[in-house]
């Protein structure tokens, strides 16, 4: 299971995005258990939440500052988490059906290679899978 405090890191935040984060990383391991999911851990972050070597967490928690991803990007709001997926098992394993029954989306494969992107907040499409 991904943890608040390697999803938040060292990073501040409010009362507010905790219980964001609480909720989106419920979901997320509901449905990384159901899939039984080994929670491969990333070597440049040393969890399972993938990110850049050297960065700060990027794909956990980020600040209003972080230049990484979208000035949008849900990961502000602590409504996204980017599962560290080495060998693209975890997005190979998903479709919209499933997505659907744990309440998440995620960003399309083809824009994801080596991690998954999962929200628990839907995208300006609306659609499951989308392109960011």
């Amino acid at each position: 299971m991904i943890t608040t405090a390697e999803y938040f890191g060292s990073k501040p935040h409010t009362p507010e995005q905790a219980n964001s984060a609480d909720a989106l990383l419920v979901k997320v391991a509901s449905l990384l258990d159901s899939l039984i999911w080994a929670y491969p851990i990333d070597p440049d972050t040393g969890t399972s939440i993938s990110g850049s070597k050297g960065g700060s967490g990027d794909g956990g928690f980020r600040l209003p500052t972080a230049t990484t991803g979208k000035a949008q990007s849900k990961h502000k709001t602590a409504h996204a988490v980017d599962v560290y997926d080495p060998e693209n098992k975890l997005d190979e394993s998903l479709d919209d059906q499933i997505l659907t029954e744990f309440g998440l989306y995620r960003e399309h494969p083809d824009s994801t290679p080596g991690w998954c992107h999962l929200q628990d907040v839907p995208p300006g499409s609306g659609r499951r899978t989308f392109h960011p």
